[in-house]
């Protein structure tokens, strides 16, 4: 070779080369599928560490409650309702509810008085006095229980919801409807809003009894059931008063039967308990997620406590039944823990 020339580059000594735009495009998608994968699986064990934690808070009332009723030797309620922040315009101003604000799931824990007694003559709107003349044996309907002073306000967090299993709702054709889990509303009520245009929820409620077992019963209550089943004074449910009036408020919730009392879908709901042996802490936000707009608008088309329990009340079922874990509790004393689904 002259002097002077320019030698070529050997194989080996080849400048290297940059990627190429369709290495470039590969990187860029694998790192957006990454990038898809990670949001998604922390934003899933977000709202799983959300229910975790709502579920110790449930486990700490639960145990709080058991304590209230062995300490007082008296039958405690720890129920599962709706809260929504109000405020007055004014001090004269009526309350009114703050939209602004979200719903959330309120547990409230209370003791039995040791009044019963049935409804009786409506006094405004959705207003019954508890009765505790003597009536009809089959006129029994509630039993009084009231908020635990000192114990502070309970609040899971939003979208967080309690079910139970609706065994206090009735029957249909004599089938129980134990096999189906109820739960609180989707309630919101603007004054554009009727009651049937949003969702009906249950109480549910958990019962101790002063040993700090779990019962569904007034165990001091004779059965007296008929061969017919038309009468038994031990099936009256709890009622809790939770503005200490002496008046079962239901709202403007109307029916022919019992099955009115049973209902919470309106704000200040004193319904009837529904009392349960099993409890799950849900995401409910992720449930309606997945719910059908068919299922909703089926159960919003609420005729009567059968179709009550059909559309989202079953959709809910399906939903519980396939994802959540269970908080049960042990027959010899009460005390409640979580089994994983």
């Amino acid at each position: 070779m002259k002097r002077g020339a320019v030698q070529p580059w050997t194989r080996e000594e080849r400048a290297p080369s940059g990627f190429t735009l369709v290495e470039l495009l590969a990187v860029m998608a694998v790192i957006a599928i990454l990038g898809v994968v990670v949001t998604t699986s922390a934003g899933r064990v977000a709202k799983e560490a959300r229910v975790a934690t709502s579920a110790n808070q449930v486990l700490a009332a639960l145990a709080e409650g058991r304590a209230i009723a062995i300490r007082d030797r008296v039958q405690v309620l720890v129920a599962f309702t709706v809260f929504r922040k109000t405020y007055r315009a004014a001090t004269t101003s009526p309350e009114t509810i703050d939209f602004t604000q979200p719903q959330q799931t309120q547990i409230v824990i209370a003791k039995a008085t040791g009044r019963l007694g049935y409804p009786g003559s409506l006094t405004g709107t959705g207003q019954y006095p508890l009765v505790t003349t003597p009536g009809a044996t089959d006129d029994l309907l509630l039993e009084e229980f009231v908020p635990v002073d000192g114990v502070g306000l309970r609040l899971l967090p939003v979208g967080i919801k309690v079910a139970g299993q609706a065994a206090d709702i009735t029957t249909i054709d004599g089938l129980p409807y134990d096999d189906i889990w109820v739960s609180q509303p989707v309630m919101s009520l603007r004054p554009t809003e009727t009651v049937a245009s949003v969702e009906r929820g249950s109480l549910v409620v958990v019962r101790f009894s002063p040993d700090g077992t779990v019962i569904t019963r007034n165990p001091s209550l004779p059965a007296n059931v008929t061969p017919t089943m038309s009468t038994d004074t031990a099936a009256l449910a709890p009622w809790i008063d939770f503005n200490r009036d002496g008046f079962c408020g239901i709202g403007t919730t109307t029916g022919s039967s019992n099955g009115k009392f049973y209902a919470l879908d309106e704000h200040r709901d004193e319904p009837l308990g529904n009392h349960t042996l099993f409890l799950a802490v849900f995401d409910d936000d992720l449930f309606h997620q997945q719910a059908t707009a068919n299922e909703i608008a089926q159960w919003r088309q609420y005729q009567n406590i059968g179709d009550w329990m059909t559309g989202l009340n079953t959709a809910r079922t399906n939903f519980i039944n396939q994802f959540c874990d269970r908080i049960t509790f042990n027959r010899f004393t009460g005390v409640a823990e979580i089994v994983p689904r």
